[in-house]
C-alpha cells in the first residue's frame, strides 16, 4: 500500500511539473503576442503623431500661410504669428522626439525612425523658422534628445543655442 501511494505521489509530482512547464510555455506565447500587438500599436501611433501637424496644414490654409512665412522669415513676422508658428514647430519636434525614444526602446521599426529623423533634420537645416525655434525651445526637451539636437546642429545655426 505504501509503495502504491509513493507511485501516485511521483505521478502527481510529474503531472504538476508538466502543468507548470505547459503554463510557462502558454505564458511566453501570450507575452509574445502582446509584444507584437504593442509594437503594432506603437508603429501606428508614431506616424499618426508625426502626421498630425501636416494634417493641420492641409486642413487650415491660414495656418499653412503663417507657417510658410515663419519658415522663411521668422524674424519678420508679428508676435501673434510667431506664437502660432512656435506652437506648430513644438508639435513637430515633439513627434520627432517621440520617434527617437520609441526607436531607442525598439518599439517601432528602425526604418520608420531613420526616415523621420532624416526629414526632421532637413527641415531644421533648410528652414530658418525651424532653426530659430530649435534654438529658442531647446530647454523644453530632455536628455538625450536635447543633446542630440544640439550636437547635430551646433555648427549649422546662425545664432548659438541657448545656455543649458
Amino acid at each position: 500500500m505504501m509503495m502504491e501511494l509513493e507511485n501516485w505521489a511521483r505521478i502527481a509530482e510529474m503531472a504538476g511539473a508538466i502543468a507548470v512547464v505547459v503554463s510557462v510555455i502558454y505564458l511566453a506565447m501570450q507575452i509574445s503576442a502582446n509584444t507584437k500587438l504593442l509594437r503594432s500599436q506603437a508603429h501606428y501611433n508614431a506616424p499618426s503623431l508625426a502626421q498630425r501637424p501636416l494634417e493641420m496644414m492641409v486642413d487650415n490654409e491660414s495656418l499653412a500661410g503663417v507657417v510658410g512665412l515663419c519658415d522663411t522669415n521668422p524674424n519678420e513676422v508679428p508676435a501673434a504669428t510667431r506664437e502660432r508658428c512656435m506652437n506648430y514647430y513644438f508639435m513637430r519636434f515633439n513627434s520627432w522626439e517621440s520617434m527617437c525614444y520609441q526607436n531607442l526602446d525598439d518599439s517601432i521599426p528602425k526604418e520608420l525612425c531613420v526616415g523621420a529623423d532624416s526629414y526632421s533634420k532637413s527641415l531644421v537645416k533648410t528652414k530658418p523658422g525651424y532653426q530659430r525655434f530649435r534654438g529658442e525651445i531647446e530647454k523644453a526637451f530632455d536628455e538625450p534628445f536635447r543633446s542630440y539636437m544640439t550636437d547635430e546642429f551646433r555648427l549649422k545655426f546662425t545664432s548659438p543655442p541657448p545656455d543649458r
